[in-house]
């Protein structure tokens, strides 16, 4: 029987691929790396690579600093429980450096800008007092016509009973008064991250939550004559703050209520409070308590 040199060469390299596949932990490599765990334990591997060198070993620590970075570049980390330890030592001001600070994840472009959005909501007749006084509400006329635009910009059908992304680009478009040909929308995990070509623009919890900026853009539009002309950066901040008094789904019309909870990752744990309908489950916002807050809620 003929074998192949190509054949040989084949099953001698299986075995192989058959341990690093075991080795190599997807859910902390590849897209999924997290780059503040690796640069900690890049630091470790290297502060004990020195360590030995120091001591008149320097072929073994350089040995050694090569098998702790191919252990890091298969595994995503050296250290066991590196996730725990970056999350409880490592700084915010250091997370911040690789974009990965809670509350510093905001795409390019969509910061506050120059208007307060709690002072504006009020002065365009949006927002009114409860009738206790120790709160805000969307006003009725607001409301109404909000709840009418939300039902008309659904592009629900029987089967589907949810926007189309036909109609989430078109929407997207008149939001940010961009060519709907340059938009697109990724819904991951029932979030939607929105992008202009390459670059990401927008981020919404939910198809509701952009629904109801949706919704409350197309009202603004006809209250306010400067409304599509301010930056892009206020609108949002306007729309983000707008959507904190939705006490109606867009969705589904169910109550929204809050709910205070845990959010984690692999560098950081944090308190939020959330908008969350309780008929159809979506989160229609999501804010980071201040320390002090959560502390004393603790």
């Amino acid at each position: 029987m003929n074998v192949s040199r190509d054949s040989v060469v084949g099953r001698l390299r299986q075995p192989a691929r058959t341990v690093v596949g075991r080795l190599r932990q997807p859910e902390y490599t590849g897209a999924n790396r997290c780059l503040p765990c690796t640069a900690v334990n890049v630091g470790i591997a290297a502060a004990g690579a020195g360590a030995v060198a120091a001591v008149g070993a320097p072929l073994l620590g350089a040995v050694g600093f090569g098998g702790a970075l191919g252990a890091i570049w298969l595994r995503g980390y050296l250290v066991p429980g590196t996730p725990e330890l970056t999350k409880r030592y490592l700084p915010e001001r250091a997370l911040a450096l690789f974009g990965k600070a809670p509350g510093n994840a905001e795409p390019r472009g969509l910061g506050v800008g120059e208007v307060d959005p709690e002072t504006y909501l009020l002065d365009a007749g949006v927002l009114v007092e409860t009738p206790a006084g120790d709160d805000f509400a969307f006003a009725p006329d607001f409301a109404a016509s909000w709840r009418a635009a939300a039902e008309d910009g659904a592009g629900a059908t029987p089967d589907e009973g949810r926007r189309t992304d036909r109609d989430d680009l078109a929407a997207l478009a008149a939001l940010t008064g961009l060519d709907r040909h340059e938009l697109s929308i990724d819904w991951r995990g029932g979030a939607g991250f929105a992008y202009a070509g390459e670059e990401r623009i927008g981020h919404w919890e939910s198809r509701p939550a952009f629904r109801a900026d949706a919704a409350a853009d197309h009202v603004l539009t006809g209250l306010d004559g400067d409304w599509a002309d301010r930056p892009l950066a206020e609108r949002s901040a306007v729309l983000g703050a707008l959507r904190l008094f939705v006490a109606e789904c867009p969705s589904c019309a169910g109550d929204v209520a809050l709910e205070e909870r845990v959010v984690e990752s692999c560098c950081s744990s944090y308190d939020v409070v959330a908008g969350r309908c309780a008929g159809c489950d979506a989160r229609l916002f999501e804010l980071r308590l201040p320390a002090s807050l959560a502390a004393a809620d603790g």
